[in-house]
């Protein structure tokens, strides 16, 4: 992983879960979503949390009625999500290995998906400031493992 990808991704994710939308634009802004490590830091702390959401896995049927909870809860923007590419992204949520069958999405929709799903779960796992920092934490750790 580059020098300025992991620690930019991962301030990304942090001013996303703080609410700092100034903060989350200017770190958006200086991603390369060309690039071949973009979103690894994002997706490795989006795998910890859905492995924090369903610590002894989840069934196809879990994932498909959690999906559908959460696009049912957003007001606006629910058509921007394909469900069964999120449904795929969290089957391969916490290995972050190919989910077998349908269209993948591209760099720049999956990285979406990995920031507002993960979003969604922090607030629903009530993750405060220290467990958001561990989160990152962990995440930096993997990322720069893969």
């Amino acid at each position: 992983m580059t020098t300025t990808t992991l620690p930019t991704e991962l301030d990304l994710l942090g001013a996303l879960l703080s609410f700092d939308f100034i903060g989350f634009a200017q770190k958006s802004a200086a991603l390369d979503p060309t690039g071949p490590e973009y979103g690894q830091a994002v997706g490795a702390a989006f795998g910890l949390l859905v492995r924090r959401r369903f610590p002894r896995g989840a069934t196809p049927r879990e994932i498909s009625g959690y999906v559908a909870e959460f696009l049912g809860s957003l007001e606006a923007g629910a058509e921007d999500f394909d469900p069964a590419a999120l449904e795929r992204l969290f089957a391969e949520g916490p290995g972050g290995a190919g989910a077998a069958g349908g269209e993948r999405l591209g760099p720049e929709p999956r990285m979406q998906a990995h920031l507002v799903l993960s979003l969604r779960l922090v607030r629903e796992l009530g993750l405060g400031p220290d467990e958001q920092r561990e989160l990152l934490a962990e995440a930096a750790a993997r990322a720069t493992a893969a």
